[in-house]
């Protein structure tokens, strides 16, 4: 309602403007012809400004609903009644210009500011219209004259610097600046914009003395100087720029913008130390954002530190961070990062978890308390963290993903598999996560001796993902287990094994299918694969390599392996009776 009376009182200003100036047309005409003559021509001349005047005002109403052509169609009307209707001319200008019509916007804004010479916003726009078309000198004169006839409007002064600086008319727009700091006095967008051009034309030394002059203006303002510093710097004067920075050390030592600079600068010479104790200064101190900080922590905390040295280095500046910004989650999830980079899990996830209570918006921050919970194998806060991530962010795939892991582990199968049904609804758009889902309930199924269930959990995901191994595998591995449509599953073993060849896993289960068909020799070699690149010498593995060798009739090792089995913790149904009785049980 605000805007549309807004608009409302724009348009009858204009109509004001227009009547005003078509009454004034009116009488010049009078003037001119003999009274009888002049009653005619003004009656016939008023109908005509009277209809073109409805004509703008219905251009105005069209513009305003948003029917552009409507409009346009109106003011070119009215322009057709009177042809020196400025205000039309600028109103199809602005379409135009709004609809990137480059040659239709430059027709109507050069009309409109020729009509109306001293109307600065006509001849802003015919200077806009020139720039979108790369006339910028031919910009920047108009922008000349406006300020000639509005020597005190200094938003003008920055315009015609611009077009200039656009036309490469770097010292004539150095003038314009200097035109408008005689009114102003030192202003810093037009120092530091005067500062940069004189750069580019090569006078460095008048580049220097506009920043001096804003030293001078505003000694306390510390970023002049870092900025004169840093401009020495870039031009090959260390020596300059070593005083500069001395000279803030005696004036602002405090300051953490200078320190931080300052940082920098010793780190470049090689003075790591000196440059250390600087940056814990900026640290350290509250008034330099957490923002900065995180900026010039987060390439340290990516990567591990190359030595010990380092390293300590990088855990003291986050923790002073952490300290100095306790409140802020931004300092905790940094830390966080840092020791999860360096496999302090436990320490990290405490970091999640203080940022997560500080504040818990963060979905990223829940995502990442997750991934740790269930690293650490926390099964417990795993559920109960993935259930408030299911309430605060309930369109999110992962946390029921994480859920049904944790409640399978705690042997909540029903609820686990009720949590798993939802996210394959919310994961749609992520295939692979559907594919883990439905192979995590065919596995849960398998648990809960509903076989059907769980063969056609693991078809659904292998009929988004055929290709997984992982899901191949356990797939295949649960159809051994039951000597069910065993050769399916060493179809789906050995397809394991060919996308992801040398995993001990993935080799045992092909192993075990050829064991339950009876295949032992086959079996063996297989298990013997596996064996070979398992590390830790499983129990399952050593187990299973015992049943296998019993079957090809060598007791003596079969039983050495299942005593193997035995001392890496070994916990199956028959392990024991087994090695008592030299006898297989399954």
């Amino acid at each position: 309602m605000v805007k549309s009376i807004a608009a409302f009182l724009l348009l009858l200003l204009l109509l004001s403007a227009t009547s005003e100036k078509a009454e004034a047309q009116n009488k010049k005409g009078n003037d001119k012809k003999g009274k009888n003559a002049g009653t005619a021509q003004s009656k016939s001349g008023n109908a005509e400004a009277q209809k073109a005047q409805k004509l703008f005002f219905d251009g105005i109403l069209a513009n305003i609903k948003g029917d552009t052509e409507g409009a346009i169609q109106a003011f070119k009307l009215c322009l057709t009644l009177q042809p020196k209707h400025d205000a039309a001319m600028y109103e199809l200008a602005r379409i135009f210009y709004d609809g990137h019509d480059k040659e239709q916007t430059l027709l109507y804004a050069e009309n409109a500011a020729k009509t109306d010479p001293a109307n600065k916003w006509y001849q802003s726009l015919y200077a806009e219209a020139l720039s979108v078309n790369n006339r910028f000198e031919e910009a920047a004169k108009v922008y000349e004259r406006v300020v000639n006839l509005y020597p005190s409007d200094y938003d003008f002064y920055f315009d015609w610097a611009y077009m200039l600086i656009q036309a490469n008319k770097y010292a004539e727009a150095i003038k314009v600046y200097d035109a408008l700091e005689q009114r102003t006095g030192p202003v810093e967008d037009v120092s530091i914009q005067k500062q940069k051009l004189y750069i580019r034309i090569g006078q460095f030394d008048k580049a220097v003395a506009e920043l001096q002059k804003l030293i001078n203006a505003f000694p306390n303002e510390v970023r002049y100087q870092l900025t004169l510093a840093e401009l020495y710097l870039a031009n090959n004067t260390p020596d300059k720029a070593q005083e500069v920075y001395e000279k803030l050390m005696e004036t602002a030592p405090d300051n953490p913008y200078a320190n931080l600079a300052l940082a920098d600068y010793l780190q470049a010479k090689g003075e790591t130390e000196q440059a250390f104790e600087k940056l814990k200064k900026a640290f350290a101190d509250p008034e330099l954002s957490l923002g900065i900080k995180a900026q010039r922590l987060s390439p340290m905390v990516e990567q591990k530190a190359a030595n010990a040295a380092d390293k300590d280095r990088i855990f003291e500046l986050v923790k002073l961070v952490t300290d100095t910004h306790n409140a802020e989650a931004l300092a905790h999830i940094i830390y966080g990062d840092l020791l999860n980079t360096y496999d302090q899990k436990e320490e990290a996830l405490q970091q999640f978890t203080q940022a997560s209570q500080i504040d818990g918006s963060s979905y990223e921050v829940w995502q990442q308390m997750m991934v740790l919970n269930y690293e650490l194998k926390h099964f417990d806060k795993l559920a109960e963290v993935s259930s408030q991530v299911i309430e605060l962010f309930p369109n999110q795939p992962y946390p029921y993903y994480f859920s049904g892991i944790a409640l399978n582990q705690l042997k909540n199968y029903e609820k686990a598999i009720k949590l798993l049904k939802q996210g394959t609804f919310i994961s749609t758009s992520n295939q692979n996560l559907s594919a883990q889902m439905y192979s995590l309930m065919g596995a849960i199924f398998n648990e809960m001796k509903d076989y059907e269930k769980s063969d056609s959990s693991f078809e659904k995901a292998l009929k988004i993902t055929p290709e997984d191994p992982l899901i191949l595998n356990n797939f295949s591995y649960f159809l051994a287990q039951r000597s069910y449509n065993l050769e399916r599953a060493a179809q789906m073993a050995e397809k394991a094994n060919q996308l992801e060849p040398n995993n001990s896993s993935f080799e045992d289960t092909y192993a075990w299918v050829l064991y339950k068909q009876k295949k032992y020799a086959d079996a063996r070699l297989w298990m013997e694969k596996a064996l070979s690149h398992n590390t830790d010498d499983s129990a399952t593995l050593l187990e299973h390599y015992g049943d296998i060798l019993f079957q090809l009739n060598e007791t003596d090792k079969a039983v050495e392996n299942w005593k193997k089995a035995k001392e890496k913790n070994g916990k199956s149904e028959f392990l024991d009776k087994k090695i008592k009785d030299r006898k297989l049980y399954e």
